[in-house]
């Protein structure tokens, strides 16, 4: 069975230089890239001063509308006038979902958004057992320091999931991670692929996305079969703007 994913931090429905919100662009991109489930940062939850100037405060409820059955949000990031988090949107039912806090600071408020996804099961007696895999979405700090505490709270929460070892597991989103310091985590303690690395031998380019020249976003993949990855640039493959967000969406296709 292939499974489309995209990964996408949409920057609170802005542009790169916050003039120009794209929300609607961004909900028409994401249905374009048909994929099955979609890993979202910074979509925005709550926000007054959103309301007051007349813009889709409740981002994940937009996106999620007429499109995706089914979806869970998580808020990491709370203030006086909102709260905004990770999205994640699937075609397949979500059994259960947790987020899990991985601030480390005061300053940056941080989580990971765990979703159990169920997948269709054939007619065939021989394969009628539950078939599932875990979907992860995060969105890491800005300094290492930081990072390194929270790849070890990630790897303690992906141990618990997969205690056989066996599970299909999906982590995505922005890592901030500038220096390509995760693979130790991910790579070689937890045997993870990250998915454009795997393809390409190297990670994706997505910051910023006028001229990307950082690997922020990285899709890691275990027990699953990589078929393809891209960098999606909207400007050559889609009839929108190149510049939706700060950040370019990274797609991959999986086997399981």
């Amino acid at each position: 069975m292939l499974i489309k994913i995209l990964s996408y931090n949409i920057h609170k429905g802005f542009d790169w230089n916050n003039k120009n919100y794209f929300l609607q662009e961004m909900k028409e991109f994401i249905k374009y890239s048909q994929a099955d489930v979609v890993f979202l940062q910074e979509v925005v939850g709550k926000n007054s001063k959103y309301q007051e100037q007349g813009m889709v405060d409740s981002q994940f409820e937009f996106l999620a509308d007429q499109l995706w059955p089914h979806f869970s949000y998580g808020h990491n990031a709370v203030y006086d006038h909102g709260h905004h988090g990770n999205l994640i949107l699937s075609k397949f039912p979500i059994e259960s979902f947790e987020n899990i806090d991985l601030s480390t600071n005061n300053w940056e408020k941080r989580g990971l958004l765990i979703c159990k996804i169920s997948l269709p099961t054939s007619n065939d007696s021989k394969d009628s057992k539950e078939k599932y895999f875990y979907a992860a979405c995060s969105h890491l700090n800005l300094l290492h320091t930081g990072r390194l505490l929270q790849y070890q709270q990630i790897k303690k929460h992906i141990l618990l999931k997969n205690e056989n070892n066996e599970i299909p597991f999906v982590l995505a989103g922005d890592f901030n991670d500038w220096n390509k310091k995760s693979a130790k985590v991910f790579e070689v303690d937890l045997g993870m692929k990250e998915v454009h690395k795997t393809i390409h031998g190297k990670f994706a380019k997505t910051f910023p996305a006028l001229y990307p020249l950082l690997c922020l976003d990285r899709i890691y993949v275990k027990n699953l079969k990589i078929k393809t990855s891209t960098i999606m640039e909207t400007k050559n493959k889609h009839n929108l703007l190149s510049h939706l967000s700060d950040h370019l969406p990274l797609y991959c296709e999986v086997e399981i």
